[in-house]
């Protein structure tokens, strides 16, 4: 905690006492405050008293009782007593020499309470006449209180929306969340005759039950019609031919694979209440077919899945011959040998594939949007999520995850962004049953644990609040800022600014300053803030203790056209007690 001094560099005026002789007893002939005004610091007012007694002004016989009081509200709270004794009285205190005179040094701490915000520092001293005799002193005015800014903190926390953007950043499971644009694939292969490349759907791997199969629901796929993202068309050849000869043939096959694609498409655009809406698929899809040449990785994996004894001789050929027209030969001369591999692992590369990927249909968000409001039950639990998301109107987001926890109560998502609305709305009392109910729902959530926080600190529960922001960092939330804030009102204004460095013209960071001294920092940050009554009102604040009034009268006016309360608020506040009687500052708040 920062101790913030409060001196009192002059002194109480003067009294003095007839004693024995000639000898009297003075204290400080006068008093004047620095500041004027007390303030609290981290739930705490320090107050320290400072005051000098004149030589030949204390009787070396009495003493003096010191206790200061703040009275407010009612009620009075008394400081602890400091004693001033003669240098020749018997007990305890501070001695004060005849001869020299002496320093009066006070320090106390009061613990701050809201009642305390108007009130008053008031000492009666007790001088007792050879320590005997009681002369009750008259009571004197030592400081107003209390300022306590350091508490006005903005409650602009981070809040975490359940949505895919946030899970994501947190590294979450994205499964629970609607998704805009997905796409579907489909394949379809075709495959050639050695050494050719024309179409021919009657050879024996076309004829196959499963290849026509396959095929047909590559040609069902396209008949639906939906919006095309991609075509790749890749054709190999089998290894056993000779390289250039092999690079032409799959780049003819390629071509093939191009033209089944492009007729299909034209003659399904053709049928009668047909979906499919592109007329000139070479133009429209921009198609790039490819030829690989000899698929080697096919060929070492189908024969590493065979059963074929010689397999590893195969395998050994392959892997220790680097000159490809070699390795070539090699296999060409294999598949006399082997049957195998030529009536079963070669045949199978000679293929040309279509892989089709579309956009899958959705609802657009203006549909969404629209049935959210007006008939959730047509919408999924995602897109009745995501549909919170189409709008910025609070009133709006609320109608919609209060439909979504009715039809899905058992999803913690629903809970957790009610509770993030009414935490926007700064409804903390109801933000917290909703967010009880999601973390009921799905332990161990940073989104949640990170949202519990900010409704505690709301409620000035910041202990409770801190428990859960350190929960919610452990599990990957970033909790520099909401940490940041909980500073400000324990006094740690320094760790408090760099612990919510990253934003930037933010309120809190100019409060921190602006209570630790730095009212140029303060009036940088508050310069380019945004504009609320709030903001108004600090900014007001800041041109008080900077005695810059034109800065002060225009902002509190601000801030009162904004906010009417500020008002009230303005009149009991200490930070602008010296400008109270002011008429510039009396038509604003009257």
């Amino acid at each position: 905690m920062r101790k913030f001094n409060l001196r009192f560099l002059a002194f109480i005026p003067a009294i003095i006492f007839l004693v024995t002789g000639c000898v009297t007893t003075k204290l400080p002939e006068s008093y004047k405050t620095t500041p004027q005004v007390l303030e609290m610091i981290g739930g705490k007012i320090d107050v320290n008293v400072q005051g000098t007694i004149p030589p030949k002004s204390f009787s070396p016989k009495d003493k003096v009782e010191f206790t200061p009081i703040l009275k407010y509200d009612d009620q009075e709270k008394q400081l602890k007593t400091l004693t001033l004794i003669g240098d020749k009285f018997k007990g305890e205190g501070d001695v004060i020499y005849k001869k020299t005179g002496g320093t009066v040094k006070y320090s106390d701490v009061i613990t701050y309470e809201p009642a305390m915000d108007v009130s008053q520092l008031v000492v009666a001293p007790k001088l007792y006449k050879k320590g005997k005799t009681l002369v009750q002193l008259p009571e004197v005015k030592l400081a107003d209180g209390v300022i306590h800014t350091s508490d006005f903190i903005m409650h602009d926390e981070d809040l975490l929306h359940a949505d895919k953007p946030t899970a994501q950043a947190l590294n979450m499971d994205l499964s629970e969340y609607y998704e805009p644009v997905t796409y579907a694939t489909k394949e379809g292969t075709i495959w050639f005759i050695v050494n050719r490349y024309d179409l021919n759907l009657r050879m024996p791997l076309n004829k196959d039950p499963k290849a026509i199969e396959q095929l047909k629901a590559f040609n069902d796929f396209m008949a639906q019609g939906w919006k095309i993202k991609s075509v790749d068309i890749d054709a190999w050849a089998s290894p056993e031919g000779e390289e250039t000869f092999n690079e032409n043939l799959s780049v003819h096959r390629a071509q093939t694979g191009e033209k089944y694609f492009v007729d299909m498409i034209k003659k399904l655009a053709k049928q009668k209440d047909t979906k499919v809406t592109i007329t000139d698929p070479e133009k429209e899809l921009m198609l790039k077919p490819v030829g690989h040449g000899p698929d080697w990785d096919g060929f070492v994996k189908a024969v590493e899945a065979s059963n074929m004894k010689e397999k590893n001789t195969i395998l050994n050929v392959v892997r220790s011959q680097p000159d490809i027209n070699k390795r070539e030969k090699e296999i060409r001369n294999m598949t006399v040998i082997f049957e195998e591999l030529k009536n079963t692992i070669l045949p199978p590369l000679r293929r040309v594939t279509m892989k089709l990927t579309c956009y899958e249909p959705k609802k657009t968000d203006e549909e969404i949007a629209r049935l959210a409001v007006t008939d959730p039950s047509q919408l999924t639990d995602k897109e009745l999520l995501y549909a919170g998301t189409l709008t910025d109107n609070l009133d709006t987001k609320m109608q919609i995850y209060k439909a979504h926890m009715s039809m899905y109560p058992n999803d913690w998502k629903g809970y957790n962004n009610a509770g993030w609305v009414y935490l926007k709305e700064g409804k903390a009392s109801d933000a917290m049953p909703l967010l009880e109910k999601a973390n009921g729902l799905r332990a161990n959530n940073p989104i949640i644990l990170n949202n519990l926080g900010v409704a505690y600190a709301m409620s000035n529960d910041f202990a409770q609040a801190q428990t859960y922001y350190s929960q919610a960092k452990n599990l990957g939330a970033k909790e520099d800022y909401n940490m940041g804030i909980l500073l400000i009102p324990q006094g740690d204004f320094d760790k408090a600014i760099n612990m919510m460095s990253g934003k930037k013209c933010n309120y809190n960071i100019a409060l921190a300053r602006m209570i630790k001294g730095d009212n140029a920092g303060a009036e940088s940050e508050l310069g380019c803030a945004s504009d609320n009554a709030q903001t108004f009102y600090l900014r007001a604040v800041l041109g008080a203790r900077m005695g810059n009034t034109t800065m002060l009268y225009s902002n509190l006016k601000n801030a009162v056209n904004a906010n009417p309360d500020y008002k009230e608020k303005a009149t009991k506040d200490r930070e602008f007690l010296k400008y109270f009687n002011e008429p510039d500052f009396t038509n604003i708040v009257k």
